[in-house]
Parts: C-alpha cells; structure tokens; sequence
C-alpha cells in the first residue's frame, strides 16, 4: 500500500495569488545564480521542482518576466512575491519558490546549483554563523 500525499498548497505575501500541488518535489535547491539573486534580493533563493501537471493556480494570475532566453520568473505583482520559474524550452516542470509554501519546512534543501555565481556572505550560511529566531538587538 503506497503512502498518500498531502497536497501542497501556497502563495504571495498580500494572498493575491494561491496555488495547489498534488505531487512531492522532484528535487529541492538553493540556486545561487546572479538572477535568482537579483529577483528575490537576496543571496540565493530556494527552489522546488515539480511536475508541471502536479501544479494548479487556485486564485489570482502571476505577471510574468522573460528573465533570460531559456527561463521565465512568474510573480505577483501586487506585492512582488516571486513564486514560480518557467523553462521556455520544457514545459514538463515547474520550480516554486520554497518559502511561497504554507509550509517550507516540509521540505529540506537537497543541493546547491549554480554555485559559481556564489556570494561570499553565502558561503557559511548553513551552520557556521549564529541562529536567531527573530532579529537580535543591536
């Protein structure tokens, strides 16, 4: 008898866009690309990789930008939550922005991709600096 899976469910920060997922990740990873950087103004965003018929829009619409030849960024654009990334030239997955998750934690990392583009400041992220669970005093 197989284990049933719970569906996942999602969305933006403002709850404009929400979405439905019925099938586990294929792989999840911190893409340290200069674009994943740059769209999510952060270090390195994480991402999961799914089946694209696993992947249902339940609400909303996402804008869509052509960040590059091959990839496609699908956002809210109302609060600018960066949610879903596109391949022009294979439409069989999807990769959603892990934190867009109800739940995040359901999933770890499973690798880093695109590590050339690296920032120094990432590099020790995963243990060697101090863990707060909220923001310490100054």
């Amino acid at each position: 008898m197989s284990e049933t899976f719970e569906p996942l469910t999602g969305g933006c920060l403002c709850g404009r866009i929400h979405y439905r997922i019925s099938a586990p990740p294929r792989v999840v990873s911190h893409c340290h690309c200069r674009l994943c950087q740059l769209a999510g103004g952060s270090l390195f965003l994480t991402w999961a990789s799914f089946d694209a018929s696993a992947f249902e829009l339940t609400a909303g619409t996402p804008a869509i930008h052509e960040s590059s030849t091959t990839g496609r960024r699908h956002f809210c654009a109302d609060c600018g939550t960066p949610l879903i990334m596109t391949m022009t030239n294979d439409d069989r997955y999807l990769d959603v922005t892990l934190a867009s998750l109800d739940e995040p934690d359901r999933f770890p990392a499973d690798q880093n991709i695109w590590v050339g583009s690296r920032r120094l400041a990432a590099k020790g992220f995963d243990g060697d600096l101090p863990s707060h669970l909220d923001e310490p005093e100054l």
